[in-house]
């Protein structure tokens, strides 16, 4: 998951630029956490991904170290019914604790090294 507003893309792990395909997200922001909405989701500001601003440390930034927070505090609703404005499979990687889509036959480029890893809750975000 990666922000699409500025001139460039951001650094994608397998390279270059993000390649923007499929819906574009209307992320909850700065709302209370509940049962079913996790808080501590950031932009960062080298690579221009999601990741998860939970622990002692960023995570691994494709970038480069790791990711720089800026931003919002994304509440993102998870373990909840996907509806026709939401799309689930967005889940959390343990090793560079970026946000990915997990709805395909591989799990993407891990800036940690290899795949992304996945851990944790089932992502349901709204889309336009």
């Amino acid at each position: 998951m990666f922000f699409r507003g500025y001139p460039t893309d951001g650094a994608c792990p397998a390279g270059a630029g993000h390649d923007a395909q499929g819906y574009d997200f209307n992320l909850p922001y700065n709302v209370p956490e509940t049962a079913t909405a996790q808080r501590n989701w950031r932009f960062c500001t080298k690579c221009y991904g999601m990741f998860y601003y939970g622990y002692p440390d960023n995570g691994r930034c494709p970038a480069g170290n790791a990711h720089a927070m800026q931003g919002y505090d994304f509440v993102l609703p998870h373990d909840v019914p996907q509806t026709a404005g939401t799309q689930r499979n967005w889940r959390f990687c343990p090793k560079c604790y970026g946000l990915y889509y997990y709805g395909y036959p591989t799990n993407g480029r891990c800036p940690a090294g290899n795949a992304h890893g996945m851990q944790g809750y089932d992502f349901v975000l709204p889309h336009f």
